[in-house]
């Protein structure tokens, strides 16, 4: 039997598929601080891990090579998902 995986595919090294896999990331509810390493994400119902060993594995590659590809931008795409996700619209500063 095989099981579809909750994670987004592999991104391209393209800023575009970067942003497309925090979006689906965001869809699915699986949004997580890039600084973390996939195996220490808990549930806070539960105190149960987020992922599965086999999802920390992809998640941190796939981590490890967004920001290899992208640097700080990483940050600044998964900031603008996590909050969407908590329904934050930042105040900017107009001067």
């Amino acid at each position: 039997m095989q099981t579809t995986s909750r994670l987004p595919s592999f991104p391209n090294s393209s800023y575009f598929a970067m942003n497309r896999w925090f979006y689906k990331m965001y869809q699915a509810d699986l949004l997580y601080n890039p600084d973390d390493s996939a195996e220490d994400i808990v549930s806070i119902k539960t105190g149960e891990p987020c992922f599965s060993p086999n999802e920390c594995v992809e998640l941190n590659k796939t981590v490890s090579f967004m920001f290899e590809q992208h640097g700080e931008m990483v940050y600044d795409v998964c900031l603008h998902y996590a909050r969407k996700a908590l329904d934050i619209t930042p105040e900017y500063d107009p001067a």
